[in-house]
Parts: C-alpha cells; structure tokens; sequence
C-alpha cells in the first residue's frame, strides 16, 4: 500500500483498494455460487470455479476489511474515477479464470473479451455453441451481467457501512450523470434501495418466465440477463430458440421495466414523494418504444410480401424494445430487414432508455435536453436578446447541465467516430465496422454485418477485441469516468 501511495502520492490508495477489492469479492462469491452448481450437477466446471473462489474471496474480504482501519479519509473526485475504473477492469480480469480453467477458451484475449462483455451487460460474444457449455459456465455468464447491470460498485457501496468505507464518489463516478440522486439522505441507503429494487424486478422476471413455459434453470438465467438487459442467453439463437410467444411477452416487459430510472420505482411505492422528476423521461422513453415498433412493423410489412401483419408486429416489438433498452437479445434476424429498418436500429442504439436505469446508450433524457438546446438555438436566431431556460415539462435545467450535456455529446460522437475508424484500419467492411462500435459503446452486443444478430464476434482480430473491451468499459461507465484517467492532469499531484 505505501509503494503504491509513494508511486502516485495524490492519490488515496488506501480507500480505493477496499473498493476494488470489494468486487473482486462480489464476483468470488458469484465464483461459489457457480461452484455449488458444479458439484451438484457433476458437470466437470468444479475445479474451474473452486480454485479462482479460493483467491477471490479471501484476497477480496481482506481488501474490503482494510477500510476498517481508516480514520476519516475524505474520497475525492480523481479517487471515485479510479476506483471505479479499476474495480470493474478488476472483476473482468478475475471471470476469466473459470473460461479459462474449464476449456470454454483457449486464449486469454478470448475469455477477457467475454467476461468484460458480461460484467457490462454487453452480451457480445464469441460462442459458436452456448448449449455445448456446462451450466456453471452458464450461470457465471449470466451471474456476471446480474452483477454489472446496477452497478457492482453500487453494491459495494450498499455495503460501505460495515466496511468503514466512504462510498459517495464512487456512487456518483458509476452513476449516470442525471441518476445522481439521493434517495435518502445517506448514500450507502440510496445503494441498498437501488439493489432492492433490482433484486425484487429480478425476481418477478424470473417467476414470469418460469410460468411462460421456460424450465428453473432457463428461467434463472434468463430473469438475471433481462433485468441487468445484458442479453446473455443459454440458447445459441437467444430466445428465439424458445419460440413462445409467452416467454417473449415476459421479455419484453422485463426489459423495458429495466429500461425506467429505478428512482422512479422508490417515489411511486413510498406514494408521497413527488414523481414528476422522472415523468418526462419516461413519457418520452416509452413514445420512443412506441412510436418505433409502429414504423418498424409497418416498414416491415411494405418491404416483404412474405410477412404478416402478426409477425412483423411481434418481431418488431421485440427488437426495438431489445435495442432501445440495450439488451441485446434476439428472436428475429434485424440484420436482414429492410435498409430503413436496419438504420432505424442503429440510431435506437444510441439513444438507449432512462437514465438511472441498467440500460446503456447516451439515454432518453439527453437526447430530449439535445433537442430542446436545438430548439433553443433556432429560436435565439430570430430573437437574439431573449432569455431562454433550459426546461422539460416545467422541470427547469441549469447552465452546468446544458454545457454538460453538449460536452458529452461531441464526447460520445468523436469516441464513436475514432472507435469505427480504428475497427475500419483493422481490415472490417465498413457495416461491421460502423456497428461493431455502436454495439460495443452502447453496450448493446448484436450489431450489422458480421456481427450480426445471428452471429458472433469471432471475425474480429485479436487487436478488435481488446479495443471492443475498452469501448464496452467506456460505454458502461459513460466515456468520462473512463477517459479522464487518460489525460496527464488527472495524474498530477496538486489536483483534487
């Protein structure tokens, strides 16, 4: 600890050690969980779990203890950014031991590839036979996505408490920009609510796939993976292997349920609290999802003399509901769906849903904020001197937000924009290029292309993948936790 803190003085090493080790914790004892599933089911993954459990979990407990010791130390902004960087690049080296162990890979780029798609809920892969891996291995993929879709850094902040550990920059450095609300006056009570909430839409999801038709362990995996909307499915055709109308009416509701900021839930079950925060959001999240099922199922039908008016609103509602809420699960081939179809789901990928939701993408709420500033500026035209604010639906915006919300736009286009270059430069067709990176910085997973929805990602060079891993980090964490890291100020000593 003091070789780290003598390396990088302006820096608290003692309190971002307790964070990453809190989830390499979390992700050790999803290892035992996966264990247990192992040597009860004799599927030949024991070793591959039991072994990485032995060193996660000690090492991980004895880094969350440490905050014990600490007298007040306060956690500043560079030290959330930090800690919560290195805590989810911690968990994805750490799931690719039992990939690794058990067979399901051979090279290491390969297994780091999968497991950072599953602990940011990406659902990109490189399994050419899902159903032909042990069910340990499968529950740890959908475990891995459970565990990243509310933030594992917020669940180790849920238990900062009875650490010692100071939890509020690390809360805000995860959280989306407009989700940095305390529910309660404590942070640590704000995780524990988020977490119950998550735990309790899980569990319902769960329940209504079991009752669709879908068999425990199916339901299982499928429950965790629509609430994180991480798309991981135990099927290699995801869940148009199913074929059940049922199965995808739980679906769809789960993930759009996944796709409404989680606060929203908190305000309408304590009835008081006032609920028009999040209405606008909502309202407008749920217009998209509407509005866009209407022209894809009529976009569908003019272009195919084959598809009934049934099949393509079915299809539809699927898919859009699947990449607005950047889940990434897959019952129809989107890929070979009309030109206007297939570019409608591109730009869906990068609107995403609610911000304080499991979802990725730039979010609902900045894109209305986008449009408004638009609006505002066409109209300061023609009346130069006049006072505008910033409002939605009499929520008033300040100054900070706008300049904020602007910056992580250019932000997020000129990432997209060098990421396809970069994908482009490694030898991919421009369709593949262009989709590999929307699909891996709004953490959706299936894209265009070669990527398609009814492929993987193994046409992607071994220089693709490592690069697709950081963009899927950046896109989860919101590009500016990840990329301020990268700037020579932050490293200085004299920032705060």
């Amino acid at each position: 600890m003091r070789r780290l803190q003598a390396l990088s003085p302006g820096l608290n090493w003692q309190l971002i050690v307790p964070v990453v080790g809190g989830a390499v914790l979390a992700v050790g004892l999803a290892f035992v969980l996966c264990f247990a599933v192992a040597a009860t089911g004799g599927d030949g993954a024991t070793v591959a779990f039991g072994l990485p459990a032995l060193v996660t979990v000690p090492a991980g407990l004895l880094a969350v203890l440490s905050a014990r010791r600490l007298r007040a130390m306060p956690l500043r902004a560079r030290d959330g950014f930090l800690a919560v960087t290195l805590a989810w690049l911690a968990a994805a080296v750490v799931g690719t031991a039992p990939l690794l162990l058990a067979g399901t890979f051979d090279r290491p780029v390969d297994a780091f590839f999968e497991s950072m798609s599953g602990i940011t809920t990406t659902g990109a892969s490189l399994l050419d036979r899902v159903e032909a891996e042990p069910d340990a291995i499968l529950l740890w993929r959908s475990l891995s996505q459970w565990l990243g879709g509310v933030g594992i850094v917020v669940l180790v902040v849920a238990i900062a408490p009875a650490t010692g550990l100071a939890g509020q920059r690390v809360f805000y450095a995860e959280m989306s920009g407009f989700a940095r609300e305390r529910l309660t006056p404590r942070i640590a009570e704000t995780a524990k609510i988020i977490w119950a909430i998550y735990l309790g839409l899980t569990t319902l999801c769960v329940v209504g796939f079991a009752l669709a038709g879908m068999g425990v362990f199916d339901a299982l995996n499928h429950g965790l993976t629509t609430i994180a909307t991480g798309g991981f499915s135990t099927r290699t055709a995801s869940l148009a292997a199913f074929d059940s109308v049922p199965v995808e009416l739980v679906a769809i509701a789960g993930m759009a349920a996944s796709g409404v900021n989680f606060a929203f839930y908190w305000r309408a079950l304590r009835g008081r609290d006032s609920l028009w925060p999040q209405l606008a959001e909502i309202r407008a999240y749920l217009l998209i999802l509407a509005g866009s099922i209407a022209v894809v199922t009529v976009s569908l039908l003019v272009s195919s003399e084959t598809v009934g008016g049934w099949q393509a609103l079915r299809d539809s509602a699927f898919t859009v509901t699947s990449i607005v809420t950047t889940t990434g699960f897959t019952t129809a081939d989107f890929d070979e769906w009309d030109d206007f179809a297939r570019m409608l789901m591109v730009l869906l990928m990068f609107v995403g849903a609610c911000a304080g939701s499991t979802a990725g993408g730039m979010k609902v709420i900045r894109v209305l904020l986008l449009f408004k500033t638009a609006a505002q500026e066409v109209q300061r035209q023609l009346q130069p001197k006049a006072v505008q604010v910033l409002r939605v639906r009499g929520r008033v915006y300040s100054e900070d937000v706008r300049r904020g919300v602007l910056g992580f736009f250019y932000i997020y286009v000129v990432v997209f924009l060098v990421a396809t270059l970069v994908m482009a430069a490694l030898g991919l067709d421009v369709v593949t290029a262009t989709s590999s990176a929307v699909a891996s910085l709004n953490i959706i997973g299936p894209g265009l292309g070669e990527v398609g929805a009814t492929e993987n990602y193994g046409a992607i060079p071994d220089a693709g993948l490592w690069f697709l891993s950081f963009l899927m980090l950046a896109g989860r964490l919101e590009v500016f936790t990840v990329l301020v890291l990268l700037t020579p100020a932050f490293w200085r000593r004299t920032i705060a």
